[in-house]
């Protein structure tokens, strides 16, 4: 007699999940009136098949032990394509870095930032508020939380962007 068990996802990976659909929300938010709409939907398409990859991944087992350490392909390589589109389309205002936060459940790792060329102190406390927005998503686990630090770091990803385009005119 076989049964056939539902499978859950590992919680890193429902973690990953949740957090491509909140920045997927996020950004349809600011859909009205942007006037690169058409790239914040790539993105978002992009985001929407992360988290079913997420969902719906099987992590890696090795001689019996379940590895859940590694991103699995089903929802990195969505989020590889939408890391591409931020650099190819940078006026769209979403940075790269926004992505790694997706990932940052599995991989604790987030996207590091170049420097400024003579940033001086704006360029500091911008890095600062970054870090401490970064800190607490690691940290936070409602949900409410979890979204409104993922918007912040939107915004504040964005005014990084916009600060180096100052700096390099």
């Amino acid at each position: 007699m076989t049964t056939t068990a539902t499978r859950t996802a590992p919680y890193a990976y429902r973690q990953c999940a949740a957090r491509a659909r909140d920045l997927a929300d996020i950004l349809r938010t600011r859909l009205d009136g942007h006037p690169h709409r058409g790239e914040l939907l790539v993105f978002i398409g992009h985001l929407h098949t992360a988290a079913e990859g997420f969902e719906t991944a099987e992590p890696l087992v090795m001689d019996g032990v379940t590895v859940t350490n590694v991103t699995p392909a089903e929802g990195h390589l969505p989020l590889l394509m939408a890391t591409g589109h931020a650099a190819d389309h940078p006026e769209a205002g979403i940075s790269q870095a926004v992505f790694a936060y997706v990932t940052a459940p599995v991989t604790r790792r987030t996207y590091r930032l170049e420097p400024l060329p003579g940033g001086g102190r704006e360029d500091a406390e911008l890095r600062t508020r970054i870090a401490l927005a970064e800190h607490d998503l690691a940290t936070e686990g409602d949900p409410t939380t979890r979204y409104a630090l993922l918007a912040t770091l939107v915004q504040l990803h964005r005014d990084f962007l916009a600060r180096g385009g100052q700096v390099a005119a």
